[in-house]
């Protein structure tokens, strides 16, 4: 028990276990893009910079599309990469070619 009366998860020495969490490329690519972002309209509004309206307007969307294709990259090369080879180089399987031919 913790002291706030919740049981701890039961890791080797009553440590906490820190489960892994699958890394997510586009996240990180957003969150660098909004820092800037965020910084840029703190500058205009104090007054330190002058920023015209239609970068203002396009900075956003530009930043989540990036992501959106990021995204898209990452899934795809999870989705190949988990398929991995299907099996030693010219084994074609049950059913592939000069089987059953004749």
């Amino acid at each position: 028990m913790s002291r706030f009366g919740h049981a701890q998860d039961g890791g080797p020495g009553g440590q906490r276990v820190l489960r892994r969490h699958r890394f997510e490329p586009a996240r990180l690519v957003l969150g660098l893009c909004l820092l800037p972002i965020a910084a840029l309209f703190i500058l205009h509004a104090t007054g330190e910079t002058e920023l015209p309206v239609g970068a203002r307007f396009t900075m956003l969307p530009a930043a989540l599309l990036l992501a959106a294709v990021v995204a898209v990259i990452a899934m795809t090369v999870r989705r190949t990469g988990s398929r991995g080879p299907a099996g030693p180089p010219g084994d074609e399987g049950a059913g592939g070619p000069g089987e059953g031919a004749s």
